[in-house]
C-alpha cells in the first residue's frame, strides 16, 4: 500500500521592506569571506586538498594554497619535507577527525631546518623531528617574524632545538625536548627576540643533555608553569651582552633533575638581563654540590616552594640503584649495612680484593649474606690501580759506565730481576720467593744497596702506590742505568691482568657456593680499585668472564648514553656510574636536608634513566646511622628499584634495542610519563595566581585568579566549583 500523499501548507512570506533588504544586502557584503580548510594526507593518492579524498599529500602544498584565516589541517602520519610559511593568518593543525587523527611527524634531511616561520601562524599538534640532522648550528624550529603560536607541539630531537627571532613567539603546552649536542655545551634553544615578548605557558623542557636556553634578547621572556628537568648542565644561561628590559621570568615553574657538572642551575652574567623565579619548586644541584649556589647574582628567588620531593604521579623512566662496601678490611662494616638492606628487601654488594687477608671465618661471614641475596664482586686481588703501567722506577747513583737493570722471565711471569754494575752482578732478586713477592719488597731490597735508589710508583690524588703489585707481574727488559737518570719499569699486561682481574674471580667462586645450594658460587661482577677504567681494562674485565663492573664518577650513568648527531651514545654496563653518599650529600645531616637532597638524586636518576652505584668504606668515612638514614629515604620512594650491579645489567639488557659487547644502545624512550601531582605534594595550590586564563598540560581551564599547582597540572578531578559561566560554556563548546 502506498504511503498517503501529505501536502504541506504554503507558509505566508512577507515581503521584505525595501530599507530591510537593503540592510541584508549590506550584511551580506560586509560578511568576511569563509575561511578554507586545506586537507593533508601522506597516504592520499593527491588531489586539490579540497577533502580527504582529494587530499594534498604534503604539508608544503597545503601552505602554498591557503590564504590568511585558511587551515590547513594534516592526518596524522610522518612527513619528510622542510616547511617555510608564505603569509600570515594560516592555521596549520594535526587532525582529530576519525581515522586521521593520528601523531604528526614533520621531519627534515640532514642539515635543513624543519619549520621556518616568518608570518603570524598558528601550529597546534605537530612534531617537528630534527634527529636526522647533524649540523650543531641549524634549528630543527627557526622564528623570523610574524609572532607565530605553537599549542600542543612537540620540538625535536635535533642539533638546536628552537631560534626565536624578531617578533617573539609564544607557546603552550609544548614539550621541547631530545638536544643531540652530546657532551658540549651549547645553547639549544636561543631567543634573539628584539623588543618583542616571549611567552612558555604550561611547556615541558626535557632530555636537554648540556644544551641550555640562552635569551639574548627580548622584551620579556616567560616561562609559565613549565617544567623544565633533564638539563645535564646549565637550564638558562644569558650572556655578558643580554639585554631584556622586562626580564626573565619563570613562574610556578618546577626545575629538577639538573645542574651535572654545571656551576649554576641558572645563571645570568648581564644585569641587564635579570632573572626572576616566582613560587617555584627548584631542587638542589644534582647529583653534585647539592650544598652549592643554584642561581648566580643577577638571579632572584620570590616565595619559593621548600626544596624536596615533588610527589609526581610517576617519574619519566625507572630508575635502579645499587649500593655497595668497598674492600676486605670491611667485611664487618658490610655485613651490618646489608643487615639495614635485607629488612626492607633491598640487595647490596660487597667488593672483595680477593687476596687480602680474608679469613675463614670471614669466608663463613660472607657466605651468610649471598644466601640472602647479596653480591660479592671482585675488587681485583690485591686493591691495585689496573690503568697504571708503570710499577718501579730504579736510579744508579754509582760511578760505573756500565750500570744495567735487567728482568728475565718465563713466559709472561718475571723470574729475576737483576742489577749489574762494573761488569759483575750486584744483586739478583728471585721473584718467585717469599721475600721479592711485591714491587714493595723488590723496592726495599733495591733502595739498601748502595749505589742503587728505587721509588714506588703513585698515583696523585690518591693513597695508590705500586707495593703491593705482585713482582711477577714486571715486564721482561734489559736496560743500561745511566747514572742519576732513573728508568722506569713497566707491567707485562697479560700477567697483570690476570693475576689481578682472573685470579681473584676464581678465588671468590671457589670459597662460596649460590644462595641455598652447594653449587659453586658465580662471581660475575667487578669493581675497579681507586674506580680507575680504560678500554684495556674494560677488554681484560670482559674477557675474564665479568659481565658486570662498576666505575666511577665518570662512568656511565644514563641509559643510551649521550647522543652526538643522529647517533646514540651508548651504556658500558662494564663501567657504570658510581660515587660515594657522603661526598655528594654531605656528612651527617638533619632528616629534612637529607630528605630533600636524597629527592633531588632520585628525581635526577629518574628523569634521566639511570643504573647507578653508591658505596662506602668504613665507619669512618659513612657511618652506619647515616646508611641507616639514607636507606630510609631511598627506600620510601616507591619508584626506584634497587639490586645488584648484575641486577643493573640485565635491567640496562633488558631495556636496550641493540648492544655490542658490554655497550647497549637505546634507541627509543618511553612516551613521556604523567607528572601529576600526587595528594599531598607540595606543588598543588601552591602557585602565583595569573590575571588571564590559562590552559595546562592536560587541557584543562584554569580561571584567572586561582591559585594554580606548580608544574604541568592542575588538580585532578572535577572542575573547580567556582567556575565562572563563561567560562563553562567554553569548555562545554570544545
Amino acid at each position: 500500500m502506498p504511503f498517503p500523499a501529505f501536502v504541506l501548507p504554503r507558509p505566508r512570506i512577507r515581503p521584505l521592506s525595501c530599507l530591510a533588504l537593503l540592510a541584508c544586502l549590506v550584511l551580506v557584503a560586509a560578511a568576511p569571506a569563509r575561511a578554507a580548510t586545506w586537507y593533508v594526507d601522506a597516504a592520499a593518492p593527491g588531489g586539490d586538498g579540497s577533502s580527504w579524498a582529494q587530499a594534498f599529500t604534503t604539508i608544503g602544498q597545503g601552505l602554498l594554497a591557503a590564504q590568511s584565516g585558511d587551515v590547513v589541517e594534516v592526518s596524522g602520519g610522518t612527513y619528510a619535507e622542510t616547511l617555510s610559511t608564505g603569509r600570515a593568518g594560516v592555521t596549520v593543525t594535526g587532525s582529530t577527525a576519525s581515522g586521521h587523527s593520528g601523531p604528526v611527524t614533520v621531519k627534515a634531511a640532514d642539515g635543513q631546518t624543519v619549520l621556518s616561520v616568518a608570518h603570524a601562524s598558528t601550529w597546534r599538534r605537530l612534531t617537528f623531528d630534527g634527529s636526522a640532522n647533524t649540523q650543531k648550528y641549524v634549528s630543527t624550529v627557526r622564528v623570523t617574524g610574524g609572532t607565530p603560536s605553537f599549542e600542543q607541539c612537540v620540538i625535536g630531537p635535533g642539533q638546536q632545538l628552537l631560534s626565536v627571532g624578531a617578533g617573539g613567539a609564544s607557546f603552550s603546552r609544548c614539550t621541547i625536548q631530545g638536544a643531540r649536542r652530546g657532551v658540549n655545551y651549547g645553547q639549544v634553544v636561543t631567543i634573539d627576540a628584539g623588543s618583542s615578548d616571549v611567552t612558555f605557558d604550561y611547556c615541558l623542557f626535557a632530555d636537554m643533555q648540556f644544551g641550555y636556553i640562552q635569551p639574548n634578547t627580548a622584551s620579556r621572556l616567560s616561562f609559565n608553569n613549565c617544567l623544565l628537568a633533564g638539563f645535564s648542565g646549565y637550564v638558562l644561561y644569558s650572556p655578558p651582552g643580554a639585554a631584556l628590559p622586562g626580564g626573565t621570568n619563570l613562574r610556578n615553574c618546577l626545575l629538577i633533575s639538573n645542574g651535572y657538572a654545571a656551576d649554576y642551575l641558572i645563571w645570568s652574567e648581564s644585569a641587564a638581563a635579570p632573572v626572576t623565579l616566582t613560587s617555584c619548586l627548584t631542587q638542589p644541584r644534582s647529583p653534585v654540590d647539592m650544598d652549592g649556589a643554584k642561581f648566580s647574582a643577577h638571579v632572584t628567588e620570590v616565595d619559593p616552594l621548600a626544596p624536596g620531593s615533588p610527589r609526581l604521579l610517576h617519574g619519566r623512566r625507572q630508575a635502579l640503584v645499587n649500593l655497595g662496601i668497598d674492600d676486605a678490611a670491611n667485611i664487618d662494616f658490610w655485613v651490618q649495612v646489608a643487615g639495614l638492606c635485607n629488612a626492607r628487601g633491598i640487595k647490596s654488594t660487597l667488593a672483595l680484593d680477593a687476596a687480602d687477608n680474608v679469613s675463614g671465618q670471614d669466608w663463613a661471614t660472607i657466605q651468610t649474606q649471598v644466601n640472602a641475596g647479596n653480591e660479592v664482586a671482585a675488587h681485583s686481588a690485591h686493591h691495585v690501580v689496573l690503568t697504571e703501567r708503570r710499577l718501579l722506577t730504579i736510579t744508579y747513583t754509582g760511578a760505573a759506565s756500565d750500570a744495567a737493570v735487567t728482568v728475565e722471565s718465563a713466559g709472561t711471569a718475571a723470574q729475576t730481576l737483576r742489577l749489574t754494575a762494573a761488569g759483575a752482578t750486584v744483586a739478583a732478586y728471585d721473584l718467585g720467593s717469599a721475600a721479592y713477592a711485591t714491587i714493595g719488597d723488590v723496592q726495599q731490597a733495591i733502595a739498601a744497596l748502595p749505589g742503587f735508589a728505587a721509588s714506588l710508583i703513585t698515583v696523585p690524588g690518591t693513597s695508590y702506590t705500586s707495593a703491593r703489585v705482585l713482582s711477577q707481574d714486571l715486564d721482561a727488559t734489559s736496560q743500561a742505568l745511566p747514572a742519576g737518570t732513573p728508568v722506569t719499569l713497566v707491567r707485562n699486561d697479560t700477567q697483570f691482568f690476570t693475576d689481578e682481574i682472573v685470579v681473584p674471580k676464581a678465588i671468590i667462586e671457589s670459597h662460596l657456593s649460590a644462595p641455598g645450594s652447594a653449587t659453586p658460587y658465580t662471581c660475575d661482577s667487578f669493581i675497579y680499585p681507586f674506580l680507575d677504567v680504560d678500554a684495556q681494562v674494560r677488554q681484560a674485565t670482559s674477557q675474564a668472564g665479568f659481565t658486570a663492573a662498576r666505575g666511577g664518577y665518570e662512568g656511565s650513568y644514563a641509559m643510551g648514553g649521550f647522543w652526538a648527531g643522529p647517533t646514540p651514545g651508548g651504556y658500558d654496563v662494564l663501567e657504570m656510574w658510581a660515587t660515594q653518599p657522603g661526598i655528594i650529600l654531605g656528612r651527617h645531616l638533619d632528616a629534612t636536608t637529607l630528605s630533600q637532597r636524597v629527592s633531588a638524586l632520585l628525581e635526577w636518576a629518574k628523569f634521566t634513566g639511570v643504573a647507578i652505584a653508591l658505596f662506602s668504606h668504613g665507619a669512618k668515612e659513612y657511618d652506619l646511622d647515616e646508611w641507616r638514614a639514607l636507606i630510609e629515604q631511598l627506600a620510601a620512594d616507591p619508584e626506584v628499584s634497587f639490586g645488584t650491579l648484575q641486577d643493573l645489567r640485565a635491567f640496562v639488557a633488558a631495556n636496550a634495542q641493540s648492544h655490542d659487547g658490554s655497550v647497549y644502545v637505546r634507541t627509543a624512550w618511553p612516551d613521556v610519563a604523567d607528572y601529576r601531582p600526587q595528594p599531598g605534594s607540595p606543588l598543588l595550590a601552591a602557585g602565583s595566581p595569573y590575571d588571564r586564563v590559562m590552559t595546562d598540560f592536560s587541557g584543562r581551564l584554569v580561571p584567572a585568579g586561582t591559585l594554580p599547582s606548580v608544574g604541568l597540572y592542575q588538580l585532578s578531578g572535577g572542575l573547580p566549583a567556582a567556575l565562572p559561566s563563561v567560562l563553562m560554556l567554553l569548555l562545554l563548546s570544545q
